[in-house]
């Protein structure tokens, strides 16, 4: 049994070690066997394959990779052929003093005629004044003080203003006929209307409703003070007196705007001017009205604050009377005598 065992272990060791080790090459296969013979075409294709690699790679470049995109410039916008260049002046020399702007032109002024007291320049057709005329006593006399002048102008002004201003009640807002929620229960504040006028788009309490500024002025008060302030204006040498128009013509007959701008030239300063003629027509009145700080009124529509703002009143000789009784005269006192 000793025997059988021990043959046993050694037959297993062998199987073993023929499994573990890798079986030599054989004496006819290195001496040039069929095996052998095979292994070295093998290594000979794969050689030439290897080569050929080599060769081909040798023969065609490689291709380089492709670089990071760059971002996209922006495009460059040429300027308009159009543009000219000024060439620069010399640079003047040390010691030479540049030369002297040139003044504007300025538009010459002339002051308006002197006329001794009571009496007012009489305008000619060309515009130069080399007579007088005398005013109404009712236009240049007055006893009366500025307290009359300062109530007259502010109602005035007072009559002047339209009181359209005007709201809404809450009667007459649209809506708001149902009652929003029910009397309890909601947990909000009891509300009747949705025009309340606590709400939002609710009536207005004791709002404007539309009223009238006007102040009533006795005649007296209205005469007196017109009569002050056309004093105030004749004083001053301001109230001019005219004839006709340029050209010769009559305050009825149609005149361009730009020979009116002459002979108001020829007249002087009169800054902000007022016209005053009953026999002007339309097209006379557009004529004045091309012009900046004219204003044409007539005898009726003369107003005391016309007079007060005005800086030259040119008065058409024919309204001397009807100016006269508007400042209170019971007749009319110009005898149209010159002087």
């Amino acid at each position: 049994m000793a025997e059988k065992k021990t043959t046993t272990k050694k037959t297993t060791a062998a199987t073993t070690a023929k499994t573990r080790s890798p079986a030599k090459p054989s004496v006819a296969g290195v001496t040039g066997g069929g095996s052998g013979t095979r292994a070295k075409t093998k290594r000979t294709e794969a050689s030439e394959h290897a080569a050929t690699l080599r060769r081909a790679t040798e023969a065609s470049p490689r291709k380089k990779a492709k670089p990071a995109a760059k971002p996209a410039a922006k495009r460059a916008v040429a300027r308009p052929l159009t543009r000219t260049i000024t060439p620069r002046p010399a640079r003047a020399e040390r010691g030479e003093k540049p030369a002297a702007p040139q003044p504007k032109r300025v538009r010459e002024v002339r002051p308006l005629p002197e006329v001794p007291a009571g009496h007012a320049a009489l305008i000619g057709a060309s515009g130069s004044s080399g007579e007088t005329i005398a005013l109404p006593l009712a236009l240049t006399t007055t006893d009366r003080g500025v307290g009359v002048l300062f109530q007259a102008f502010n109602a005035a002004r007072a009559n002047a203003r339209q009181g359209t201003a005007s709201t809404k009640t809450r009667a007459q807002v649209r809506g708001g006929g149902a009652k929003p929620w029910r009397q309890k229960g909601t947990g909000r504040a009891r509300a009747g209307s949705i025009r309340s006028p606590i709400w939002r788009h609710g009536g207005v309490v004791f709002g404007p409703n539309g009223r009238t500024y006007w102040q009533r002025l006795p005649e007296k008060m209205r005469k007196s003070a017109f009569a002050e302030a056309f004093a105030d204006q004749a004083a001053r040498g301001r109230v001019l007196v005219f004839d006709a128009l340029p050209n010769g013509r009559t305050p009825d007959a149609w005149i361009k705007t730009s020979a009116m701008r002459e002979w108001l030239d020829g007249i002087g300063d009169t800054g902000r001017t007022i016209v005053v003629a009953d026999d002007m027509t339309d097209m006379a009145g557009r004529a004045f009205a091309n012009l900046a700080r004219v204003e044409v009124r007539s005898t009726g529509t003369l107003r005391l604050t016309d007079l007060l703002r005005g800086e030259t009143i040119l008065v058409s000789r024919g309204t001397l009377d009807t100016l006269a009784a508007r400042a209170g005269a019971r007749a009319a006192t110009s005898d149209g005598e010159r002087s």
